[in-house]
């Protein structure tokens, strides 16, 4: 845990099973603020598998991002597979966010910890401190005045649940599921096999899914990838430590995370955090869940607000497709019908070479990161 050098009163909210479960009721219950509605703004859940020290370090990015579009009302974040946040827990770089941004009020909770017996179980026979995923996503639905955008990471595990809870709930109220996971083409894929009968069951819901592949036949993929010191000269010292404690891995028992946000990086750890390459299968979600598009500006690609909610995005976009899954969570292209009259979901598409693809993300999310912690 933080040490005593650290916010005491941050240090509750983060650390150990049971504060930890004791907070989470705390910012769920119907008095709290931390998820009231914002006007003009998206709401947004967002369900990530993000750990510290992470399992793969794309996750850490990828909050960053949320956390640097404006238009997001991040009413919840469902930090996957409970029992292992509970070692590893993803509420330290969600704390560091919140100092970076001034953001104090996001709510973090941890999900179920165990694999779906069906694409139908509920999860209720799972430990009752660990369905405030589920039930923080009920609750936030229930109490939203319009739709809510859900973008999920990792195993699904919760998204499936609170459907098979209360399905007309989530039919009316989600206004897209971004589902970051599966193969296009026949592949096994990561994401997947955390929790096959939890994705069958989302992609199978008849929600608005729009489907990101990470692997598979381009361009139906959604992966690009950069050199983590291109991005990280550019950004904000508190940035830059808020990378270096994840992907160094530091100890919260001896290293206070929000104190390490504000000291100099040691020069061997700096070079080899930058020397790192990230791969990353997220960003596209999140650009266009905030309603932006991809323009060039002074020669760089940005990911900006579109003008009058109409501008074509040229980097990429989603199609309307019919997916087929199978019981183990495979599709094989054969079978994806693109602008199919039937489509049951949106799939992900980049629009000309990979390399273009790669370079404008890469540049846009440069962008969106530099202006962290300014």
């Amino acid at each position: 845990m933080f040490n005593a050098a650290g916010s005491t009163a941050r240090a509750r909210c983060i650390c150990g099973a049971f504060v930890t479960t004791v907070c989470i009721w705390v910012c769920l219950s119907p008095s709290g603020t931390a998820a009231q509605p914002r006007a003009g703004r998206v709401p947004l859940v967002y369900c990530t598998d993000l750990f510290h020290p992470p399992d793969d370090p794309d996750d850490w990015f990828d909050l960053a991002t949320v956390f640097s579009i404006e238009e997001f009302d991040i009413r919840g974040i469902v930090l996957d597979q409970g029992e292992k946040q509970m070692k590893r827990t993803g509420r330290i770089p969600v704390e560091q966010m919140m100092v970076i941004t001034g953001k104090k009020k996001v709510v973090s909770v941890y999900g179920l910890p165990r694999k779906l017996k069906s694409p139908e179980d509920k999860g209720l026979d799972q430990p009752q401190e660990l369905q405030v995923g589920v039930e923080l996503i009920l609750n936030v639905l229930r109490r939203s005045d319009k739709k809510v955008t859900t973008i999920a990471v990792g195993s699904l595990r919760d998204v499936c649940a609170a459907f098979n809870r209360e399905p007309g709930l989530l039919r009316e109220k989600v206004g897209r599921l971004y589902v970051v996971a599966g193969h296009s083409d026949g592949g096994k894929e990561y994401n997947v096999q955390l929790d096959p009968h939890a994705y069958v069951g989302v992609m199978r819901s008849g929600l608005p899914v729009c489907w990101l592949p990470c692997f598979g036949r381009e361009p139906y993929v959604s992966r690009w990838q950069f050199r983590q010191g291109e991005v990280l000269d550019k950004c904000s010292l508190q940035v830059q430590n808020y990378f270096a404690y994840g992907l160094t891995k530091a100890d919260p028992a001896k290293v206070d995370a929000i104190l390490a946000l504000y000291k100099p990086i040691p020069t061997e750890e700096k070079a080899k955090v930058w020397a790192m390459n990230r791969a990353m299968w997220s960003t596209a979600a999140f650009v266009d869940a905030a309603g932006r598009t991809m323009v060039m500006k002074g020669g760089q690609w940005r990911a900006v607000p579109r003008e009058g909610g109409k501008a074509r995005n040229p980097v990429f976009g989603f199609v309307p497709a019919k997916v087929t899954v199978s019981d183990k969570g495979i599709s094989r292209f054969a079978d994806i019908e693109i602008n199919s009259t039937e489509a049951n979901m949106r799939i992900f598409r980049f629009e000309g070479t990979f390399g273009d693809y790669n370079k404008a993300m890469e540049q846009a999310f440069e962008g969106l990161l530099k202006r962290l912690g300014r």
